[in-house]
This record gives C-alpha cells, sequence and structure tokens, in this order.
C-alpha cells in the first residue's frame, strides 16, 4: 500500500510584527530577526510553522508569552521585503536558546487576507458616506496605510477570540 507524501511549503521569513493588545489598544513590537522560517504544512486546519531567530534580549519577552499561553497577533513578511504582509495568529510552541541567539518556534493560522482589510476600509467609507468617484479616490488611499488597517483587524481577531 502507497503512503501519501507529506508535502510542506517553506518560505524565509523577512520580518515579523507583534500586534500586542495592551490596555484596550493594539501596540506593535518588532522583532528583531537575525534569520528566520515559515513553514506551510499543509494540513486541513491550515496551520503554519514559524521558527524566528532572534537576539538573546528577547528570551524573557518571549518566555513570558509562552508561559502564559497568550494567542498572538502576528504581521509577517515571507520571501521579499516588498510582499504585502499577512497577518496571523498563534501561540508560542517552544523558546530555546542557542549560542547566540534564542529560536522562538510559534504555532500560527493565517487570521486575514487581502480581502478582510479591503472589506473593513469598504466598511468605514460606506459609514462615512463615501460614493462614486470620492469613494474610489479614497479606498486607495486608506488601503496605503497598511500597518492601521493591520492593527483595526488584530483588535478584532483578538475581542473574537475572547467571546
Amino acid at each position: 500500500m502507497a503512503q501519501r507524501g507529506i508535502h510542506m511549503k517553506t518560505f524565509r521569513l523577512v520580518t515579523v510584527q507583534l500586534l500586542l493588545m495592551q490596555d484596550e489598544q493594539i501596540i506593535t513590537h518588532d522583532v528583531p530577526l537575525d534569520q528566520g522560517l515559515i513553514i506551510n504544512r499543509e494540513e486541513n486546519d491550515k496551520s503554519w510553522l514559524i521558527e524566528a531567530v532572534v537576539p538573546k534580549n528577547q528570551e524573557t519577552f518571549f518566555q513570558d508569552k509562552q508561559q502564559r499561553e497568550q494567542m498572538l497577533v502576528l504581521e509577517v513578511i515571507i520571501t521579499d521585503r516588498h510582499n504585502d504582509p499577512a497577518l496571523m495568529k498563534g501561540t508560542i510552541r517552544n523558546v530555546v536558546m542557542l549560542n547566540e541567539s534564542v529560536s522562538v518556534m510559534i504555532d500560527a493560522k493565517m487570521a486575514a487576507n487581502k480581502d478582510d482589510i479591503s472589506n473593513l476600509i469598504l466598511e468605514g467609507l460606506i459609514e462615512d458616506g463615501y460614493r462614486g468617484d470620492a469613494l474610489l479616490k479614497e479606498f486607495s488611499e486608506r488601503k496605503e496605510d497598511q500597518i492601521r488597517w493591520s492593527k483595526k483587524l488584530a483588535e478584532r481577531i483578538y475581542k473574537e477570540s475572547t467571546v
């Protein structure tokens, strides 16, 4: 009997930014990456595994998040710095001290896609009363402010996960 092969796709992790809920606000924490990989495990639950190798001074920060089993919202860019960021949510699986750095393993899933951000922007435009050409112009301008919309989506994700 033939066994089904395990298929996984591995990508280079270019940047990681944590979007953390603090005092009812989303704050950003840029993760200083020495190197990193992100693996699409191509399983039914659409899970990803992230390995971020970070400086030693980040160990306590990540160990604290792991011990509290805190759900994190992350914005990651893979392969090329010019790619659009992906919004993910996950928990820290492991924090391992290496010789000169720390390996942080995160189990993650996609939390939003480009359509979610576009829909969020459109909802706001309609609420603000935009129509026609003015709506298109304002949509293009608002879409440029990626981090603002990522923060709004992160806020929504945190609220939905506590319900």
